[in-house]
């Protein structure tokens, strides 16, 4: 059973299409909690510092995720983990309807999000086996949860311009369940052609573990800079006068340009190679961030700061996907390492984020500039590494 189907399809286009779908699906709810689940927050009368710390337990379960997505890499297979990893994702933001205490709303978000955020690198293994497999380029199926996040930030801000904010949580269980039904479309991983790729990918090529640590490290501090944004940008922009489908908006323009550039931007990102992809976006990152720290308040200077999120965060993701993709040994394993490793910066950056907001509002974008820049530093200090070592490495890294 699932949401679409293929009869006489070929393989390779059943893989795509079904891993567009869950794509979608997987990130048509971060698309409406990202905007607007703060809001929520605040209406249940949580203050800033408390809200710092639930809006934490997101990035958290990402560091505490990792060891469900090793499973992937057994006799499960990267599907089968998949759709139990988000079918309890269901289950935990269906909690939130009913939760009303501090630790109440602790308890369903860190079931929520430490089986999504497993569910999300999962996915992300079973598509780069699809690049493998049937020459599928990642950009172009990714792009589809980008869209998704846009649609479902604007149809949010509309919602609720007539619903409660306590629409929110009904919404992200829903949303999560029918993720569940679109990844039952996903290729069966039990066949012989996918246990094959297993078996290689136990014998494969993995990077350096100092290699891997200061690229990962590096990473982690990029996209762990987006914190502040993703935590206090709705608050920020509200008290700036912004109406909800305004920021709605706001939200939408930077995924535009995120999803232009999965959509364009592979043949780029494969000529530049990694590191430079990672310088590019790094760099923009820090000027996206001191810009915001003089809390602009006009709508076209925001919704231009907006549309950097296209360079510093999905310039940087396929550079990470593209880094990641040349090493094939336990490729669900690496997935999760890096995917965790990324949580514990935004996990670092929201906790951080509480305090900021509380003490400069807007201003607070200044030190998200010092961490990117902090990021950029040491990706490029892992490519002099993996220079220094190209014999031992699988592939240039640009």
């Amino acid at each position: 059973m699932s949401l679409i189907s293929f009869k006489d399809w070929s393989a390779s286009r059943k893989a795509a299409v079904a891993a567009s779908v869950t794509y979608a699906l997987l990130l048509t709810g971060p698309g409406v909690y990202t905007p607007f689940f703060p809001l929520w927050l605040a209406e249940r009368g949580f203050d800033a510092r408390d809200m710092g710390l639930l809006l934490a337990i997101p990035m958290l379960m990402r560091v505490a995720s990792a060891p469900f997505t090793w499973v992937g890499d057994g006799s499960l297979g990267p599907r089968r983990t998949f759709l139990f990893m988000a079918c309890c994702a269901a289950f935990g933001y269906a909690g939130l309807v009913f939760a009303k205490s501090f630790a109440a709303v602790a308890a369903s978000l860190a079931v929520a999000f430490v089986f999504s955020s497993a569910a999300t690198p999962l996915l992300d293994t079973i598509v780069l086996a699809g690049v493998s497999r049937y020459g599928h380029k990642y950009g172009q199926i990714r792009q589809w949860g980008s869209l998704a996040w846009l649609v479902s930030g604007l149809a949010a801000g509309l919602v609720l311009k007539h619903l409660p904010i306590t629409t929110v949580p009904p919404l992200l269980a829903i949303l999560a369940a029918l993720t569940v039904f679109a990844g039952l479309a996903l290729p069966d991983d039990r066949s012989p052609g996918h246990r094959r790729v297993r078996r290689q990918s136990l014998e494969g090529t993995a990077p350096p573990l100092l290699l891997m640590t200061v690229f990962v490290a590096g990473i982690s501090f990029i996209q762990g800079a987006h914190a502040f944004l993703y935590s206090f940008g709705t608050m920020i922009w509200q008290e700036q006068g912004f109406s909800s489908l305004q920021i709605g908006e706001l939200w939408a323009i930077g995924v535009v340009v995120e999803t232009s550039v999965f959509l364009f931007g592979g043949n780029i990102a494969g000529a530049l190679g990694p590191y430079r992809l990672v310088l590019f976006g790094g760099l923009i990152g820090v000027l996206r961030w001191s810009f915001l720290g003089l809390a602009p308040s006009h709508g076209l200077a925001v919704a231009a700061l907006q549309a950097l999120h296209g360079f510093s965060f999905a310039c940087v993701h396929l550079a990470t996907m593209g880094w990641i993709s040349r090493f094939t040994r336990n490729p669900s394993a690496r997935q999760g390492i890096v995917a965790s490793s990324i949580g514990m910066g935004l996990t670092i950056g929201t906790v951080l984020a509480g305090e900021l907001f509380a003490l400069f509002s807007a201003h607070g974008y200044f030190a998200m500039a010092f961490i990117a820049a902090a990021g950029t530093g040491l990706v490029m200090l892992a490519g002099a590494i993996e220079r220094r070592n190209q014999p031992q490495s699988p592939a240039s890294g640009g």
